[in-house]
């Protein structure tokens, strides 16, 4: 029988079976037509949304989810999962209204309530959330994931005691509780017993050392000990997990054979019109420098072909989702670690023998507000070495507003050299970095043509930002480089706050003070 001689409950059904037998993109096809023929059809836009979701296309469900949820509103899967897809987007904000109405409808759904509690607690409601997480195990007084949930809340809310009692409660009732053991070797940490976390997030990561998450939080705890060389491994292992084994790396030099070749998590289809373009630029860069594989330069041409048939609300959009169609075409290089360079950087200083440390020492501490700036911060072929490295390496996966990408430590940003650096600093800035770990260490990448960033501010306690771009790329040395406001953020505006808050907003804070700035240009 033909899709066009059944029914539409046939057709559904049909679509059902392709589903469940783990054929998505024939069961997307299905739905697809049968709303074709009943646009609206509230089963196959609900599903629509569950296949979106599973292929990491959050944004894309969570509109479905929200045409399912106005479709049929007295259901309350659609709200919850509704809500479930605007917190992967990490919209908690948004994710509340539909998780309440998700309780409404169906107030013993323990999902619903675990989602919500959480998303209140990521917007600083903890009271509330700590309410919910409680009525949670009153639910389902033997669902170890309800316990996990309230010592997770509590520990967000700084309640140790009662979040270590909950999460020992639900390794009772699940001892293999992941969440659970995590976020308890958290408590442990904030109780101020380092070497027992440590030694928990370690003794998880070999039991489950597939799990990428579970390598971040050994990753974050290391970085917090101020061991940096154990942290980056860390992160190098969830990196390779998130993005596979480099397509560049020989199977007998791979560190880390135990551990998957490809990604173990679906590629984000995340995208928008400088990402693309970047990577097509970098993957034409390659092949002229022979390091791309033969097999991959035809990605070249598949990278144009989308942006030749962009749309302008596309090309105008901070993000968008990659059609099937559209990802299919990059998919061997799309958010993959085609090539992780290595930088060759041994045991030789990297930062500049002939600057007069000391005295950059004392012209930040005697400034106000702290800040100095520093020319030829890198030995030269330091520089040289890390810029091939940035130039060569596929490690460019954040999408930033305003035309930039970011690399991170977490997801492949941690050459040697980098690390060298960072160690360098701290031995040649004692006062100002000495007792600092590092915390956090990032590269971005500018499209030349868009605009520059909106005021923000970050979390450090120092900030040590430097350029490696060769200077006959800055045409304009009046302008761009970095405006830094003498006056500080606010101390009640939290890191979420500053980060996202409107430009305006932020203008209005600074008030006359808007003019003071120093640049650097």
């Amino acid at each position: 029988m033909t899709i066009e001689a059944q029914t539409i409950s046939q057709s559904l059904n049909s679509a059902e079976q392709l589903l469940s037998a783990g054929r998505g993109e024939e069961a997307e096809t299905a739905y697809g037509e049968i709303l074709t023929r009943e646009p609206g059809n509230p089963i196959a836009v609900f599903q629509l949304a569950v296949i979106a979701n599973a292929r990491g296309d959050h944004r894309g469900a969570a509109d479905r989810f929200d045409q399912a949820a106005r479709l049929m509103p007295a259901t309350a899967a659609t709200h919850h999962n509704l809500g479930v897809a605007l917190r992967q987007l990490n919209r908690h904000s948004q994710a509340i209204d539909p998780l309440r109405r998700a309780l409404v409808l169906q107030p013993a759904g323990v999902g619903a309530c675990s989602s919500l509690a959480q998303s209140l607690e990521k917007t600083g409601e903890h009271d509330a959330a700590v309410a919910l997480a409680r009525r949670q195990t009153l639910l389902d007084p033997s669902s170890s994931k309800a316990f996990a949930n309230l010592g997770y809340v509590t520990w967000r809310a700084g309640d140790l005691e009662l979040a270590g009692g909950a999460l020992r409660r639900a390794l009772e009732l699940d001892p293999s509780e992941t969440a659970a053991r995590v976020n308890l070797a958290n408590v442990q940490k904030a109780s101020g017993d380092e070497a027992g976390a440590l030694a928990l997030y370690r003794k998880i990561a070999d039991e489950q050392p597939t799990n990428p998450g579970v390598w971040y939080n050994l990753g974050v705890a290391l970085i917090d000990a101020d061991l940096l060389e154990e942290a980056a491994e860390a992160y190098r292992r969830h990196a390779r997990l998130l993005h596979g084994r480099p397509l560049n790396m020989a199977p007998d030099l791979d560190p880390f054979p135990d551990l998957p070749i490809d990604p173990v998590k679906p590629i984000s289809r995340l995208t928008c019109w400088h990402r693309l373009v970047h990577d097509r630029d970098q993957l034409a860069h390659l092949r002229d420098q022979d390091l791309l594989p033969p097999s991959l330069v035809g990605q070249i041409a598949a990278y144009q072909s989308i942006l030749d048939e962009m749309s302008e609300d596309e090309r105008q959009a901070i993000s968008f989702t990659l059609s099937e169609d559209r990802y299919r075409r990059i998919q061997p290089s799309y958010g993959r670690l085609v090539r992780l360079e290595p930088s060759g950087w041994g045991n030789e200083p990297a930062l500049s023998g002939t600057l007069d440390w000391h005295a950059m020492e004392e012209n930040y501490l005697s400034a106000e507000p702290k800040a100095v700036t520093i020319d030829g911060l890198l030995r030269p072929e330091a520089r040289t070495a890390l810029l091939r490295h940035c130039h060569n390496s596929t490690y460019w996966f954040e999408i930033k507003g305003a035309g930039y990408l970011g690399a991170y430590l977490r997801e492949g940003f941690s050459d040697p050299l980098i690390l060298r650096i960072a160690t360098e600093l701290r031995q040649r800035l004692p006062r100002i970095l000495g007792s600092l770990p590092l915390k956090m260490t990032w590269a971005y990448s500018y499209e030349q043509s868009m605009v520059g960033i909106n005021p923000h501010a970050d979390f450090a306690a120092v900030n040590v930002n430097f350029w490696i771009t060769d200077d006959e790329a800055n045409a304009d040395p009046d302008t761009g480089g970095l405006v830094v406001f003498k006056k500080p953020a606010p101390k009640d505006w939290s890191f979420e706050r500053y980060n996202t808050a409107s430009i305006s907003s932020i203008y209005e804070f600074l008030g006359a003070d808007r003019d003071d700035f120093l640049r650097v240009p």
